[in-house]
C-alpha cells in the first residue's frame, strides 16, 4: 500500500513540475510581449504599468523557480522513503498536502497576473 501512495505522490509532484515549467514558459512569453508593446506606451500611467508588469514577471519567475526546486526536493524525499532530511524553514517540502496548498496559491497568483496583463496588453 505504501508503494502505491508513494507512486501516486510522485506522479502528482511530476504533474506539478510540468505545470510550473509551462508557467515559466508562459511568463517568458508575456515578458517578451511586454517588451514588444512597451515602446508604444508613452503616458505616465502606462509606463508605470509597464514597470509594474516587469517587476511582477521577475517575482513570479523567482517563485516558479523556487517551486520547481522544492518539488524536485519533495520528489527526492519521497523516493528515498523519507530517509533524507530536507529542511526549509520557510518552504516545507516534506508534506504533499503542504505542496498542494503552495501549488494552489502559485496557480491563483499566476492566473491573476495573467488576467491583469491580458487586460493591459489588449489596449496596445
Amino acid at each position: 500500500m505504501e508503494v502505491s501512495a508513494q507512486t501516486s505522490d510522485l506522479e502528482q509532484i511530476q504533474s506539478w513540475k510540468d505545470e510550473v515549467n509551462v508557467t515559466r514558459e508562459s511568463l517568458r512569453s508575456m515578458r517578451s510581449h511586454l517588451e514588444e508593446i512597451a515602446p508604444n506606451k508613452k503616458d505616465e500611467d502606462s509606463l508605470a504599468q509597464v514597470e509594474h508588469f516587469q517587476n511582477q514577471f521577475i517575482r513570479q519567475m523567482e517563485v516558479a523557480d523556487e517551486m520547481h526546486h522544492d518539488l524536485k526536493q519533495s520528489a527526492k524525499k519521497i523516493s528515498n522513503n523519507g530517509q533524507s532530511l530536507i529542511i526549509h524553514d520557510d518552504r516545507p517540502v516534506d508534506d504533499v498536502d503542504v505542496m498542494l496548498d503552495r501549488m494552489q496559491t502559485f496557480r491563483k497568483l499566476y492566473n491573476e497576473l495573467q488576467e491583469e496583463f491580458k487586460g493591459f496588453s489588449a489596449f496596445s
